[in-house]
């Protein structure tokens, strides 16, 4: 293949000293050849950094950079970074746990070759423990409504499956650097709200997606981290604002978004948010309708619960 683009890998780093090297021979082992890989610290205590300071020094093509202190610490704000020093021509995001298939670059530059009025090229993921687990996540496909879809859960991805054209992003906010969790949809919600973009999905299994304790999407689910649920809380809220920004909010997603903020009223009373703030965006997605009713009665029966036994969510089920 006649290697026409540079791409631009950008991993964000945080004490991942187990799986980096790993990640980065992936990278190293593509059979696309004109890439450039950005590896961005963010404040590692074990030793990441020193791995890809190594890996700089047997790779030209490898970068390694670390995070400003005047920045917000945080993946998103590392990733965000990441973009500024980058040059490439096409841009994807990649997780310092994960792995690529050889042909994970090549394979989307083809698209882009072929198709130069496409935006963006999506890939499939594979969920691994390297072991017995192997489970392909076929969720990603094409639909009518792919915005809508992807709102609701009808279908999704995972943030390295996407290869974006840099000229996609370069006048548009990228990662919201104040969240911990949510950021991926954050993102994607807001991106395809503004401009809906033209792409193609490749039926081709091309990320590696480990499965193991520390990685964000399975601390998220575990009810005692309270910050990243909170963080989570928030992340919709964005996403209400800018899908009604664009006129966007259909009766349908503001049913959906009343239910996803119902899912996080035991973490906004744990974490002593502002309860004054939650009833109002809950308010807002409110219409006169029954489940919204029972939603409402609902919040109210746990509100009163938690006051008094500590405990309230079998109410919100």
């Amino acid at each position: 293949m006649n290697d026409s683009f540079l791409v631009s890998i950008i991993i964000p780093i945080y004490n991942r000293e187990s799986f980096l090297q790993e990640t980065i021979e992936s990278v190293i082992n593509q059979t696309y050849k004109k890439w450039q890989l950005i590896l961005v610290d963010d404040g590692s205590s074990d030793a990441s950094l020193s791995i890809a300071n190594i890996a700089v020094q047997n790779d030209i093509r490898i970068i390694s950079v670390s995070r400003p202190n005047t920045k917000l610490g945080g993946g998103n704000s590392a990733r965000n970074y990441g973009f500024q020093k980058s040059n490439g021509d096409l841009i994807n995001w990649f997780d310092s746990d994960d792995l690529m298939h050889p042909e994970f670059i090549e394979r989307k530059v083809e698209e882009f070759i072929d198709h130069q009025d496409l935006n963006v090229v999506f890939t499939k993921t594979i969920r691994t423990d390297f072991t017995e687990v192997n489970v392909p996540d076929e969720r990603l496909k094409y639909s009518s409504t792919f915005l809508h879809d992807y709102v609701v859960r009808k279908i999704s991805w995972y943030l390295p499956d996407a290869m974006f054209r840099r000229s996609f992003l370069e006048d548009k906010q990228l990662f919201d650097e104040d969240l911990l969790a949510g950021q991926d949809r954050d993102f994607y919600i807001r991106l395809f709200a503004r401009e809906f973009p033209k792409f193609k999905i490749l039926d081709f299994y091309a990320t590696y997606y480990r499965i193991h304790q520390d990685s964000i999407s399975e601390k998220i689910y575990r009810e005692a981290n309270i910050k990243m649920q909170v963080s989570h809380y928030n992340s919709l809220i964005n996403q209400v604002e800018v899908l009604k920004e664009y006129n966007l909010l259909s009766k349908n997603l503001k049913q959906h978004y009343l239910q996803e903020l119902k899912k996080r009223f035991p973490a906004v009373i744990k974490s002593k948010a502002s309860l004054s703030k939650y009833f109002k965006e809950v308010k807002k997605l409110s219409d006169l309708n029954k489940t919204t009713a029972e939603t409402w009665l609902k919040l109210f029966v746990a509100y009163f619960s938690f006051q008094i036994f500590g405990k309230g969510e079998r109410f919100l089920k």
